[in-house]
């Protein structure tokens, strides 16, 4: 029956009925072969990241799909877990798209940003609840920071322009396993990390010291 009805868009879930991929482990090997075989014609690159974006959720049918089509063959497949790490990320690319057309003008999608920004506190709430009180008090210093007026010689929102790229890479890591954006989220981060220090973020440099040492973990879409 599942057969029958699967439309088979999704290549993984094609692997699965063709019983190339048996197991929630050749499942995930299979996709994180599949994302490695994917290079950004440039690192960072918001197009790359909505493909993947789109390709992270096909994993995550194909895990459900593969879950129905064990249970019905009689088998124990591990049972149905909501991956809410995932899906904390999965909110602050969502904000972040939101609020990046804008360049920190914070009136428009106020609604929709407002939204995203309470789905990811209660995402965060089930996958680690005692950061949930950090990450309140780190998006006031980011939206201070944003608002920010010129200092001396430098641009104006010179460090909000600097930790962009930190959430970007961190954020596109954890959406499609591409090791590259861990990478690429550690360039400059002393001296981002460092200026926060001094100029007294304690709350936002607290919340990206967590996220950075997350990385060690693995990718969120790879759990």
């Amino acid at each position: 029956m599942l057969k029958a009805v699967a439309k088979l868009d999704n290549a993984l879930i094609q692997l699965i009925v063709d019983g190339r991929i048996r197991t929630l482990e050749d499942l995930r090997a299979t996709y994180h072969k599949l994302a490695m075989q994917t290079h950004p014609d440039a690192v960072g690159s918001d197009k790359l990241v909505r493909k993947f974006l789109e390709f992270s959720d096909q994993y995550e049918e194909a895990k459900a799909y593969l879950a129905k089509s064990m249970k019905d063959q009689g088998l124990s497949p591990e049972g149905p877990r909501t991956n809410y790490r995932l899906e904390f990320f999965r909110q602050l690319h969502l904000i972040e798209s939101l609020e990046l057309p804008y360049a920190f003008h914070s009136d428009e999608n106020q609604e929709s940003i407002t939204a995203a920004k309470q789905l990811a506190i209660s995402a965060l709430s089930h996958w680690k609840p005692a950061v949930v009180d950090l990450y309140g008090k780190a998006d006031s210093d980011h939206l201070s920071i944003k608002r920010e007026k010129p200092r001396g010689p430098y641009l104006k929102h010179a460090l909000a322009l600097n930790i962009r790229p930190i959430i970007h890479n961190i954020v596109a890591f954890h959406l499609t396993g591409h090791e590259v954006y861990a990478r690429q989220s550690q360039q400059n981060l002393n001296a981002i990390m460092q200026m926060l220090a001094d100029q007294g973020w304690n709350a936002l440099h607290g919340l990206l010291t967590f996220m950075i040492e997350d990385l060690k973990n693995g990718a969120a879409v790879l759990e």
